[in-house]
């Protein structure tokens, strides 16, 4: 028998926020949307698409966020906005192949969070 995976929304109880998203997406997604007509079958269907988005969020923000935090301190910058003046006062312009991968691979890591069917092979640096 094997273990169970250990908790990670420690002091909280299960089920965790992921799990909660995913039922009601699901609730809305096979028992409310195949009732519902017309304008409300719509606004169902934005609804689940909206917590699929959120559940992978959840689950991906522990390594995006490391990710990110990786790329931003290879770029030598501590946040979003100290990259966004690094860029605008060209202080990465001699570095322009790594700023474009680390902006790559972060446009790649919210494509996975989005849409992921937009994020194949294809789209690979």
């Amino acid at each position: 028998m094997s273990e169970p995976a250990p908790r990670e929304n420690w002091p909280h109880d299960v089920p965790d926020a992921r799990e909660l998203v995913e039922a009601v997406r699901d609730y809305l997604k096979d028992d409310l949307g195949p009732r519902a007509e017309g304008r409300d079958r719509f606004i169902l269907r934005v609804a689940a698409n909206a917590l699929s988005i959120a559940a992978r969020e959840i689950a991906a923000l522990p390594a995006d966020a490391v990710a990110h935090g990786e790329r931003l301190a290879a770029l030598d910058v501590d946040s979003e906005r100290a990259l966004g003046e690094a860029i605008a006062s060209g202080d990465l312009d001699h570095r322009m192949s790594e700023l474009a991968e680390a902006l790559w691979a972060t446009t790649l890591d919210k494509l996975a969070v989005a849409n992921p069917a937009y994020r194949d092979e294809t789209l690979e640096p």
